[in-house]
C-alpha cells in the first residue's frame, strides 16, 4: 500500500465517522475531505473542482426546482381526491392506490420531495378511512424509495452515479436504463407492504378520537401559565388531575425566579405560576381549556391565546432553510410571526432552552401563534409539515402547465432531442418563466447541502481511482471470495450488502460515489462489464430501509410516531427481498 492510498483510505474512513455520527453538516465533511486531498497534492484544483462542473449537479438541481413545482401547486390535492374516487368506501384499494401512486410519481420527482407531498395526503386518507396514519406513512417513504429507482430522475443517487460513470470514462445512465430492475423491484415491495402494512405501531381506530399509548406520541415539556382570573388559582397541580383528564403530565411548578419541580405539585396555585407539563399538541389544548390555564405568552407575540391562537406540531421538512440553524439565528418570531415553544428529536423531547437548539431535518416543533400565520406556513410542505393541516388549494393552470413541461422535458431527454441535463435545465427555467414558480422559490428550491455534497464526493471518488485506492479495495474484495476466478455473481452480492450498509447510515448519494469507483475496478480486475455493478450500486444505495436516517423516512418517522427498531422490523425483510430480485433480475438485464 502506497502512502497515497493509505491517505485516501483514511481520509475516506474518517469521513464516513463524521456522516454516521453527525458531527458535522454532511456538506462540510464532504469539503472537508476534498480540502484535505487537495493539500495534500492528490488532487489537482481542476480534478478537485471537477464535481461542480458535472452536468449530473445540472440535472439535479433542475429535477429539485421541477419537482418543488409540482409539489407547490397542490397536486397533492388532486391526488387525494382521485384516490378517494377510485377507491370508494373500500379501504384496501384505497392503500393500493395511495401505495402506487407514491411509487409513480416518485419514479419521475425527487423521492424526498414526493415523500413530503404524500404526508398529508396520507393523513387526510386515514382520517376519511378511520385509520391509524401510522398505518400507511412508512410504506409512503419506502413507495417513494422504490419508485426513485425506476428511472434516472426519481433520486439524486441515480444522477449522481450517471455523472460519475461519465468522469471514470463509462457511458451515463439513460433516463429507463434502471427501469427493468426498478419496476419489477417495485412491484414486489408493494406486494410486501400490502401484506405487512396492518402489522405496524397503531391500530385502525373506532372513531375520531383514538386511544393512544405514549409510546405512539410525539411528548414535549413545555409551560403553562396561572392567569388572573383562573379557575386553577388555590389549587394545586395534582388537584387539577391534568393526567386524567387531558392526559398531560405535570413536571414541576416554577413561581418567580424559583423552580419547585416536583415537589410543588402539591403547592396551591397563585396568579402568573407557571406549570412545567408535558404532552402532546392536542393534550395541551385539551389542559388548557380543562384547568383554566393558558399557553405562556411571548414579548414579541402578544396575542398566545385568545380566538386568533392556535398550538399545531410541525416536522422539519428536507429542503428546510431552518436544518442547523437555531430559532434565535433565524429569529423565527420576527421573520414568520410565530413562536416555538419546544422540541422533539427521535429520542424524546429536548429540555434545554428551544432558542439555542441546532435544528435538524425530522425535528418535531410545538408551534403557537396566529392561525393565519400558521396556515400560510401549510403551504410549503418541503420547508414545514405542518400535522393535521388541511390541503392547499391547487391551481389547475399551474398544475397543467407545471405536469405539461415535466413531461416534456422528460421525452426530450429520452429521446436524445436534448441532453438530460440541458432537457431538465430548459424545464426548470420554463416553470419560472411560465408564472409556476417564483424566481425566489426556484432557488429556496434547491439543495445546495446536496448540490455541495455530491460535488465534492465526486472529487473523492475521483481520488479513490486516481491513486489506485479502489483497485487496493477491489482486489481485497475478490481475494475474500475467491480470487481472479470468482463468481461475478457472489461479487455482485458483496457490492450490493457494501452500499445497503453504507447507505444505512450516510447519506445515499455519498455511499454510491465512494463504493463505485471500488465496483468499476472489481469489474475490470474480473474482465467482466461494469455495467451490472453499476447498476447495482445506484439501486442499492436508495434502499436505504432498515434505518430512518434516510430523509424520507425522517419525514415519516416524526408524523408516523415511530421508533428505530419500527424500521429494522419493517425494513429488513424488503432489504432481503430486494437483494433476491437484484441478484436475480441484474446479470439478466445487465450481462456479466
Amino acid at each position: 500500500m502506497t502512502p497515497d492510498i493509505a491517505f485516501v483510505l483514511a481520509v475516506v474512513g474518517i469521513a464516513f465517522v463524521l456522516f454516521w455520527t453527525e458531527i458535522l453538516p454532511v456538506e462540510v465533511v464532504g469539503l472537508l475531505a476534498l480540502l484535505a486531498l487537495a493539500v495534500r497534492g492528490i488532487l489537482g484544483p481542476s480534478e478537485a473542482f471537477r464535481g461542480f462542473g458535472s452536468p449530473a449537479l445540472i440535472m439535479i438541481a433542475s429535477v429539485l426546482v421541477l419537482s418543488a413545482s409540482l409539489v407547490r401547486n397542490g397536486a397533492g390535492e388532486r391526488i387525494a381526491d382521485r384516490i378517494r374516487r377510485l377507491s370508494g368506501r373500500g379501504r384496501s384499494r384505497m392503500v393500493v392506490a395511495l401505495f402506487s401512486a407514491a411509487m409513480g410519481i416518485s419514479a419521475f420527482i425527487n423521492n424526498v420531495a414526493a415523500t413530503a407531498m404524500f404526508i398529508p395526503v396520507a393523513e387526510s386518507l386515514s382520517e376519511t378511512y378511520r385509520m391509524r396514519a401510522s398505518h400507511l406513512l412508512m410504506p409512503i417513504a419506502y413507495a417513494s424509495l422504490l419508485g426513485g429507482v425506476c428511472t434516472l430522475t426519481g433520486t439524486s443517487t441515480n444522477v449522481a452515479v450517471a455523472g460519475a460513470l461519465q468522469e471514470h470514462g463509462q457511458a451515463p445512465l439513460g433516463i429507463f436504463e434502471l427501469t427493468p430492475i426498478g419496476l419489477p423491484l417495485a412491484l414486489i415491495g408493494l406486494g410486501y407492504m400490502l401484506v405487512t402494512y396492518r402489522w405496524l405501531p397503531g391500530r385502525a381506530r373506532p372513531s375520531d378520537e383514538p386511544s393512544e399509548s405514549d409510546g405512539d406520541r410525539r411528548l414535549f415539556m413545555t409551560e403553562l401559565e396561572v392567569p388572573e382570573d383562573s379557575p386553577a388559582i388555590g389549587r394545586t397541580v395534582r388537584e387539577l388531575a391534568l393526567p386524567k383528564r387531558a392526559r398531560l403530565h405535570p413536571i414541576g411548578l416554577i413561581r418567580g425566579a424559583v423552580r419547585l419541580a416536583e415537589g410543588g405539585l402539591d403547592t396551591p396555585l397563585r396568579p402568573q405560576d407557571i406549570v412545567v407539563v408535558e404532552g402532546d399538541a392536542k393534550a395541551i389544548n385539551r389542559g388548557v381549556t380543562i384547568a383554566g390555564l393558558r399557553r405562556k405568552a411571548t414579548r414579541k407575540l402578544p396575542t398566545a391565546t385568545g380566538p386568533d391562537a392556535a398550538l399545531v406540531e410541525a416536522t422539519v421538512s428536507y429542503n428546510s432553510p431552518l436544518i442547523g440553524r437555531t430559532l434565535r439565528e433565524i429569529d423565527i418570531r420576527g421573520r414568520y410571526g410565530i413562536d416555538v415553544v419546544a422540541i422533539w428529536r427521535r429520542s424524546g423531547p429536548i429540555v434545554e432552552k428551544v432558542g439555542d437548539v441546532r435544528l435538524r431535518l425530522g425535528d418535531d416543533l410545538l408551534i403557537q401563534g396566529p392561525i393565519g400565520r400558521i396556515r400560510r406556513l401549510a403551504g410549503d410542505p418541503l420547508y414545514l409539515l405542518l400535522q393535521g393541516r388541511e390541503l392547499p388549494r391547487y391551481d389547475p393552470r399551474n398544475e397543467l402547465l407545471s405536469i405539461l413541461v415535466f413531461a416534456l422535458a422528460l421525452l426530450c431527454g429520452a429521446t436524445g432531442v436534448l441532453p438530460i441535463a440541458e432537457a431538465f435545465l430548459a424545464g426548470a427555467v420554463a416553470v419560472v418563466l411560465t408564472g409556476c414558480l417564483t424566481i425566489e422559490e426556484a432557488y429556496r428550491a434547491l439543495n445546495l447541502k446536496l448540490v455541495i455534497l455530491i460535488g465534492t464526493m465526486i472529487g473523492v471518488s475521483f481520488a479513490l481511482e486516481k491513486t489506485g485506492a479502489a483497485q487496493f479495495l477491489a482486489q481485497g474484495m475478490i481475494d475474500l471470495v475467491g480470487g481472479p476466478a470468482a463468481s461475478p455473481l457472489l461479487v455482485l452480492a458483496g457490492i450490493y450488502w457494501m452500499v445497503v450498509v453504507l447507505t444505512q447510515s450516510m447519506t445515499n448519494a455519498a455511499a454510491a460515489l465512494l463504493v463505485l469507483p471500488v465496483a468499476l475496478s472489481i469489474a475490470t480486475g474480473l474482465d467482466v462489464s461494469p455495467r451490472p455493478f453499476a447498476v447495482t450500486v445506484a439501486v442499492g444505495a436508495s434502499l436505504a430501509f432498515m434505518t430512518p436516517f434516510e430523509p424520507a423516512c425522517l419525514l415519516v418517522m416524526s408524523a408516523g410516531r415511530y421508533r428505530f427498531l419500527d424500521f429494522v422490523r419493517f425494513g429488513l425483510p424488503l432489504t432481503m427481498l430486494a437483494f433476491l430480485a437484484i441478484v436475480l433480475l441484474v446479470p439478466r438485464v445487465f450481462p456479466f
